[in-house]
């Protein structure tokens, strides 16, 4: 469910359509470190980790 959560927040931020949000966050190098669970990013809030993808993307 968090992922959802994330993906709705960066469409809503982006006002961009849910599968290219989706691909926002599966294609972010943030999203192996989310889901591997290496940095415990799982613990930060919706909107930290939306803001931290979105500002990731726009810096590549």
């Amino acid at each position: 469910m968090k992922y959802a959560r994330i993906i709705e927040l960066i469409a809503e931020k982006q006002r961009i359509p849910l599968e290219e949000a989706m691909d926002m966050l599966y294609s972010s190098p943030l999203f192996e470190i989310i889901d591997d669970g290496t940095a415990d990013l799982i613990c930060r809030s919706d909107i930290y980790l939306a803001n931290e993808i979105i500002r990731t993307h726009a810096a590549s």
